[in-house]
């Protein structure tokens, strides 16, 4: 994978451990490529099989750990990707981004439907527009309002929605989130969340971006997360259909691009937080449909 980098923008390979490495000063900026295994990762650090060895009474060979690595390694390979985390780009350079696409894709790359196993995701992280709570908040409710909409446009596989990493928000929040009396500030908005989704795994994780607007809040609630504050949304939901030759990033950026047109929509998305809010405290046998007509109505005004 790093050399498939390499390949298409420049740059210098630096290595963390035999799982994590850096791209350096390519042509986009610094790209990471790791083993999306979190244990594995920690067990490359020298420093932690010191910390464990020390904390059960005896010394770790290294000559030991790196065979369990490379065991783990060999285990975790069929299951577990290489996750690719771009640098930050402006708009203008988005379709420079698909030349590692193309090239994975002609290395027989898999997505996520090439396994039953394969839960793998694309993350799309688009910068917020301002910090201001109050956009913050528009951005997050016309996501609950569109969510089963970009379900279905993502046409998300069924190993992901069976395992944990998407969880949906719990109905308590997108009400609370969606009366049209929440009027939070920045401190309420932030502690909203966390008492109701003390946790990374979201469809639209906002832990990043409110680490970057008050780390200390954050840390104090969910220190045992790891959380790299940034002033992006962190958009977990599509697949990554990395095998397909019609696939690409900008059909999935482009469906993320609703969330933004309704945000900005405020007359839209007040009615529809409205109706959204009525139906789901009056609900009937037709509710899930009735909405969904609603919101197809919406996005094609």
């Amino acid at each position: 994978m790093v050399s498939l980098v390499v390949m298409c923008y420049g740059g210098t390979p630096e290595s963390e451990s035999d799982y994590k490495k850096y791209i350096r000063d390519t042509r986009l900026g610094d790209f990471t490529v790791e083993l999306d295994w979190m244990l594995l990762q920690r067990l490359a650090k020298t420093d932690y099989a010191a910390q464990l060895g020390k904390e059960i009474g005896f010394d770790i060979d290294p000559q030991w750990q790196k065979r369990v690595e490379k065991l783990l390694a060999a285990t975790a390979e069929p299951f577990v990707p290489y996750e690719v985390s771009f640098p930050p780009v402006p708009f203008k350079k988005i379709p420079e981004l698909e030349e590692l696409r193309k090239a994975i894709y002609r290395m027989r790359g898999k997505g996520t439907s090439a396994s039953p196993f394969n839960a793998f995701g694309l993350h799309l992280n688009p910068e917020i527009p301002t910090s201001d709570t109050r956009v913050l908040l528009r951005y997050l409710q016309a996501f609950l309002l569109l969510y089963e909409w970009l379900r279905l446009s993502h046409r998300i596989d069924l190993m992901r929605d069976i395992t944990p990493f998407i969880d949906p928000f719990p109905d308590n929040y997108v009400l609370l989130v969606l009366d049209p009396d929440y009027r939070p500030g920045r401190d309420c908005l932030i502690d909203d969340y966390m008492e109701h989704n003390p946790t990374r795994n979201r469809p639209l994780d906002m832990l990043p971006l409110f680490a970057w607007l008050d780390e200390d809040r954050v840390q104090r609630q969910l220190a045992d997360e790891l959380i790299r504050a940034r002033p992006t949304f962190h958009y977990r939901l599509p697949n990554s259909s990395i095998d397909d030759p019609d696939w690409t990033f900008a059909k999935e950026w482009n469906v993320w691009v609703q969330v933004e047109r309704l945000a900005e929509s405020t007359r839209t998305r007040q009615e529809m937080q409205e109706l959204y809010v009525e139906r789901k405290r009056h609900p009937v046998k037709t509710w899930a449909d009735t909405w969904m007509r609603e919101m197809r109505t919406r996005i094609m005004d």
